[in-house]
């Protein structure tokens, strides 16, 4: 047998080797979801009309205070909250609609 052929064998039978120390069998379950599907509507509503409230409040902090009255930690504070919300919100919005990211 030439060495290319005895080298491919073994490495068929180390793969063969390798695969069964991973195959479980029926201990295999499919990955869900840890949101029930029917709370995606409602959890895309309210997260995405909370968010859109933090960034209504944020635009009126800006719009009403003075460049000497602002603060950067409560912009960085109240920009990240409400893109979290939105963001949280949009991914449940896709996944209600049928897009699955």
């Amino acid at each position: 047998m030439p060495i290319s052929n005895s080298l491919f064998f073994y490495k068929l039978q180390r793969s063969r080797d390798f695969c069964r120390t991973f195959d479980t069998g029926s201990e295999l379950r499919p990955i869900g979801s840890p949101v029930p599907v029917t709370w995606y509507p409602a959890l895309a509503v309210l997260l995405v009309g909370i968010g859109l409230m933090i960034t209504a409040s944020f635009f009126i902090y800006e719009a009403t205070s003075s460049r000497r009255n602002r603060s950067l930690s409560k912009e960085l504070t109240t920009g990240a909250v409400a893109s979290l919300f939105l963001g949280f919100g949009s991914l449940f919005l896709l996944l209600a609609s049928g897009v699955y990211v």
